[in-house]
């Protein structure tokens, strides 16, 4: 097959255009000899794009094609040779006709490639240089030169003869191209392959026309040129049509197969013609020598040599094969040693048995180990008579399946050993022939401690699947892609959704939203087994909230997820297991509200108490003052004892009307509500400082905005335990409080110089635990209320509280209902 359709249309056109010039000569140039000159220039161009488009073809096929194709090709490249040499002796030396020309000897001679097609076929190719043929394509070439000279290359001939030589060399052209003809169209018949047998009769039908071109110059005279002729056309007939016929060609190598009746000509080509040739030459050799001495004895000793080489080269092949034959006996003994020795040494037992009788010819070690028979019992005996197979119907079903289908693979049964214990074995069989008699090599695996090993397997397994199955925690088996592989009951049941629903899908396919605590949304690439999968670290402990997009309830789980991982290191699956923590999250979210509203009812409460001790006794104890004041202004008759006890009533009345104060501004500050939370802190830390005599350092940013009522009062009450800690427990004289406020958060740090917590006292085991009190609780719970933190750093250089606080609508959200994120 030609690789593309240009080259068929470039042949055409070519051989068209060679063919229209060459037409057009006729008349077109007045000059007999410049015409006669272009003729043949056309010609000479003619054949020799015939021959290229036949080494084209031959270049594009492969096998018996492509060598049919080179030697066409070759056959034109000589004919091509001759028409320029003719060119060259007729337009510029001016040969008389009436003499040997040599291109007499190419025209001769171009049909040896054609003849070596009739060779035999080789039964194998090969891609190197074929040096038999090569010989033989010298050879013949010898002979048709010999028999040139023998025939016409005789000047004396030529001078008795004159135009009649002429004349014979044609006919002899014309029969040989006649012969050449049938002997193609003979062979096109014999041979089976289609696109062979299709070059043939191409071939044919080329020198038949080549027979046909030499019928006009035989009326023509070749010692009077008189230009251009039909001859000319006539004779590039033939070339034209091998251009269309290489153009046209389309056939592909097929699967070689050797014809009958290739034997007797393989015979004659390399044993009878290397012999008869040289005798020819030699005959033919003695009618030459008289006028061309030195000719006749180089054609004769070229003939011997290229015989006794094709000799040399026949017999080489024999002695190839026989080194092959050595070679493979020898490769034979190897493998028959390597069959004895895999044969004894297999770890399983091995027999030969004959067809159809079954007696054993043969066992290994291994047949013995396993049935406790020993060779000399066994050899002679089937296994029927030593009642190997517990079930004997199975094995003539076995034996009959291994006679019919050559070959048995695996096929279990139950041996009986010679102590009759049953083991389980695999019976694996293929016929084979030894000394002409059919036999049965067999092959029997004990596979018992495998089996009880899958059974013991298949049981754990089983076992395993019904705990997973009605295990109360949800287990999800996810592939490395995600996807959900398994899911047990209980990850059914709490997602709502079916295994065939889950199967082959990710989280991403359902209708469910994944949320963190704070409320927002997961992405996919986030949740917990896609994170397994990119970093191939378990991911422990994590919870999550799974909400459907039509529904505001949610489902809490509480999970781990671990990766399995394949041979070479990749994730193959993932494991995952969670439980059902929604009460458990309901229940600390109504223990949550309900904390918050205590410390809500805790500072109403407070807020009360102090407007009540401001407002109500301290009055009644303002008025008890002013009215002991009227009564000692009246105190003229009240003796000394009784105005002294009047000044101490009043004095201790004054002390009561502060204690009272204090404690309504500890309850509750009315600057808080008032000026806010920086003025509270200030107002406090000033008393405090008065009353403790620890020096309170405030660090409060200027411009400081007013925060929700809840965040100020959560952070004073900050304030107010730190400063009360630090005077109870810390033994520190100083104390700094830093209040600091950005775009997104709220900070507060109260900090001493004291010993700090005391962290031996809370160890485990010591019955004691650290004083840290209700009052730190509680400032965490206010924290958490507000959706802040809370971390407290002691050392023995002292203690940091640190409580931050989000500010904006989130923060005002979260202190009104901190779990609603």
């Amino acid at each position: 097959m030609l690789p593309s359709g240009r080259f068929s249309w470039l042949a055409l056109a070519v051989a068209a255009l060679l063919a229209a010039i060459l037409l057009a000569l006729f008349g077109g140039i007045h000059s007999p000899a410049t015409s006669l000159l272009l003729s043949d220039v056309l010609q000479s161009a003619i054949a020799l794009w015939a021959a290229f488009c036949a080494f084209y073809v031959a270049r594009h096929s492969a096998g018996y094609l492509r060598q049919l194709w080179l030697l066409l090709g070759s056959a034109l490249s000589i004919s091509t040779a001759a028409q320029v040499l003719e060119t060259y002796y007729q337009n510029f030396v001016h040969l008389p006709s009436t003499s040997p020309w040599p291109s007499d000897i190419l025209f001769l001679f171009w049909v040896t490639p054609a003849i070596l097609m009739f060779l035999p076929r080789p039964s194998e190719e090969s891609t190197g240089i074929n040096w038999l043929q090569v010989l033989d394509f010298a050879q013949v070439g010898v002979v048709a030169l010999t028999a040139y000279l023998y025939f016409f290359y005789v000047p004396s001939r030529w001078e008795i003869e004159g135009p009649q030589m002429i004349l014979k060399v044609l006919r002899l052209q014309m029969f040989r191209d006649l012969v050449l003809a049938g002997g193609f169209a003979l062979r096109a018949a014999a041979v089976s392959t289609h696109s062979v047998r299709a070059f043939f009769r191409r071939m044919s039908v080329f020198f038949l026309l080549s027979c046909a071109a030499g019928l006009y110059p035989l009326f023509v005279s070749r010692s009077v040129p008189l230009g251009p002729n039909w001859s000319d056309i006539t004779w590039s007939v033939p070339y034209l049509f091998v251009a269309f016929f290489a153009a046209a060609w389309k056939n592909k190598e097929e699967p070689f197969i050797l014809p009958s009746g290739s034997s007797w000509r393989a015979m004659v080509a390399s044993q009878a013609l290397p012999i008869i040739i040289p005798l020819l030459v030699l005959l033919m050799g003695r009618r030459i020598v008289a006028e061309q001495l030195t000719i006749a004895w180089i054609a004769i000793t070229a003939s011997f040599l290229i015989s006794a080489a094709r000799l040399v080269l026949t017999n080489e092949k024999p002695r190839r094969l026989a080194e092959d034959l050595l070679r493979a006996q020898q490769a034979l003994r190897r493998s028959e040693r390597m069959f004895l020795t895999a044969f004894r040494s297999s770890p399983d037992a091995v027999g030969i048995t004959t067809i159809p009788g079954g007696n054993f010819l043969e066992i290994n070690d291994s047949f013995t180990r396993l049935t406790g028979y020993m060779r000399e019992e066994t050899i002679g005996k089937s296994p029927v008579e030593m009642n190997l197979w517990k079930d004997s119907s199975h094995r003539a079903r076995v034996m009959a399946k291994l006679r019919e289908e050559l070959e048995v693979r695996d096929e279990e049964f139950y041996c009986r050993t010679k102590w009759g214990e049953i083991r389980v074995c695999q019976f694996s069989g293929t016929l084979i022939e030894l000394d002409g008699q059919l036999c049965a090599l067999s092959i029997v695996r004990d596979i018992t401690a495998r089996k009880k090993s899958e059974e013991a397997l298949r049981a754990s397994e089983e076992r395993f699947r019904t705990l997973v199955r009605d295990f109360h925690v949800g287990v999800l088996l996810q592939g490395p892609n995600a996807e959900i592989l398994f899911a047990n009951e209980a990850a059914q049941q709490m997602f709502g959704i079916t295994l065939e629903q889950a199967q082959g899908k990710d989280s991403s396919q359902f209708a469910l939203i994944s949320i963190r605590e704070d409320g927002t949304e997961i992405p996919f690439s986030m949740r917990p087994v896609p994170r397994v999968i990119e970093t191939r670290q378990p991911v422990l402990n994590h919870v999550i909230g799974w909400r459907r997009a039509e529904s505001s309830e949610v489902l809490w789980i509480l999970g781990n997820s671990v990766p399995q991982f394949a041979p070479d290191g990749s994730v193959s699956a993932v494991i995952s297991t969670f439980i059902n923590i929604t009460e458990r999250r309901q229940a600390e979210e109504a223990l949550h509200q309900l904390s918050t509203r205590l410390l809500q009812l805790q500072d109403e409460e407070r807020r009360r108490l102090g407007r009540e001790l401001h407002d109500s006794l301290a009055q009644s104890v303002l008025a008890v003052n002013l009215n002991l004041a009227q009564a000692m202004q009246s105190s003229d008759s009240l003796s000394e004892r009784s105005q002294h006890a009047l000044t101490e009533a009043r004095r201790l009345l004054k002390e009561m009307s502060r204690e009272i104060r204090t404690l309504s501004y500890l309850l509750h500050p009315p600057l808080l509500d008032e000026l806010g939370l920086v003025s509270a802190i200030k107002e406090y830390a000033e008393g405090f400082s008065e009353r403790s005599g620890i020096t309170v350092q405030l660090d409060l940013q200027a411009g400081f905005a007013r925060l929700p009522q809840d965040a100020e009062t959560a952070l004073f009450r900050i304030v107010q335990e730190s400063l009360s800690n630090i005077q109870r427990h810390s033994g520190s004289d100083k104390a700094v409080i830093c209040l600091r406020s950005d775009a997104s958060s709220v900070s507060l740090q109260v900090s001493d110089q004291g010993r700090g917590i005391d962290k031996a006292k809370g160890a485990p085991g010591n019955g004691k635990t650290p004083r840290l009190g209700v009052g730190i609780l509680g400032m965490r719970e206010r924290m958490k209320q507000l959706g802040g933190n809370l971390d407290i750093d002691s050392r023995s250089s002292g203690t940091t509280v640190r409580a931050t606080i989000p500010v904006g609508t989130e923060a005002r959200l979260a202190s009104s209902n901190p779990r609603s994120r």
